[in-house]
C-alpha cells in the first residue's frame, strides 16, 4: 500500500507554543477557521504541550484544493529526532518540513537531517522569529532550506512576499498527494491574463513613482527575453498546462534561494514581465 505524503511537520528548537502560533497564522493568512476546540482540548489532554498535535488543513489555491495534516513536535533530544528517521512510514507521509528557528536552532536542526535524508520533502523551510546569522543563510541555502524572515516587513515592490504570507506561498506550490485540481471552468484564460495585466501595471507604476529607474532595478528586454526562453521555450502544445505552471513555480522557487532579497525581486519581474511578452499583452 502506498504511503499518502500529504503531512506538514512543523517542530522548533524551544519547547514553547510558537509552533501552534504559526499555524495559526498560517489559517489566518489562508482566511480558513482554525478549529479552536478540538485544538484546545487536545492541549488540556497533554497540560499545554504541542507534541503529537495534528490539526487538520485544507489548502485552496486558484489552481487546486489539498487537504493536508499538520504535525506539531516540539523536540529537544536528538534521540527522539532519530527515532523519527527510522519510522519509515511516518517519515515518507511527510512532504513539508517546517523548522522554527530561534537563536542558536542550528544544532537542533542539524539533527534533523538524517531524518530529511528518509523522508525527502517537496518542502523545506526555515522560519525564523529571531535574526538570522550568515552562518544560518548559508546552512539553508546548502540544505535546500527556504528561509522565511517573519520580522521582514514589505518593501511596496508589487508581487513582493514577506513573512506569513511568504511561507504560505512556499506551502502552496508544492504538488500534493490527493490534490483536487480545479476545472478549467473556474480558471479562464482571461481571468488568468487579466491577474497578470494586473501585476504588469503595477510594476509600472512602481517604475513611474521612482524618481531614479535606477533604483527600482527592473529586468532589460534581453533579460526578460531569457527569462521567456527559460519558462516556454521546451514547452509543447501537448503537456498538461497545470503541470507546466507547478513545474516553473518549483523550478523559480528553487533557483530563489541561492539570491539575495534584491535579485530575487527582480526575478519576480522578470517571470511576470516574460509572461505578458508570451501572451503578448
Amino acid at each position: 500500500m502506498s504511503i499518502v505524503r500529504n503531512k506538514i511537520f512543523i517542530t522548533s528548537n524551544k519547547q514553547d507554543t510558537s509552533s501552534l502560533q504559526f499555524v495559526k497564522d498560517l489559517f489566518k493568512q489562508s482566511k480558513t477557521p482554525f478549529p479552536e476546540k478540538p485544538v484546545e482540548e487536545r492541549l488540556k489532554e497533554t497540560k499545554g504541550d504541542v507534541t503529537g498535535v495534528c490539526i487538520p488543513y485544507k489548502l485552496d489555491t486558484k489552481y487546486y484544493t489539498a487537504n493536508v495534516d499538520i504535525w506539531l513536535d516540539e523536540i529537544e533530544k536528538q534521540e527522539t529526532m532519530m527515532a523519527y528517521s527510522e519510522n519509515e512510514e511516518v517519515a515518507k507521509s511527510i512532504d513539508a518540513f517546517v523548522f522554527i528557528y530561534y537563536e542558536d536552532g542550528l544544532k537542533s536542526i542539524n539533527w534533523w537531517l538524517p531524518f530529511l535524508e528518509v523522508s525527502e520533502p517537496g518542502i523545506r523551510m526555515c522560519i525564523g522569529y529571531d535574526q538570522a546569522t550568515e552562518e544560518m543563510n548559508d546552512w539553508c541555502l546548502s540544505n535546500g532550506f527556504d528561509y522565511v524572515d517573519m520580522n521582514e516587513e514589505k518593501t511596496g515592490t508589487p508581487m513582493d512576499k514577506v513573512g506569513i504570507e511568504l511561507a504560505l506561498d512556499i506551502l502552496q506550490t508544492n504538488m500534493w498527494d490527493g490534490m483536487i485540481r480545479k476545472s478549467n471552468n473556474n480558471i479562464t484564460e482571461e481571468e488568468e491574463e487579466l491577474d497578470l495585466i494586473r501585476e504588469i501595471q503595477e510594476l509600472q507604476l512602481h517604475k513611474e513613482e521612482k524618481e531614479d529607474y535606477d533604483e527600482l532595478d527592473l529586468p532589460s528586454q534581453s533579460e526578460i527575453n531569457e527569462m521567456r526562453e527559460k519558462l516556454f521555450g521546451s514547452l509543447d502544445g501537448e503537456e498538461d498546462e497545470l503541470d507546466n505552471t507547478f513545474q516553473m513555480l518549483q523550478s523559480m522557487r528553487e533557483h530563489g534561494k541561492t539570491l539575495s532579497d534584491q535579485e530575487r525581486r527582480k526575478m519576480a519581474a522578470q517571470v511576470a514581465l516574460s509572461f505578458a511578452a508570451q501572451l503578448g499583452i
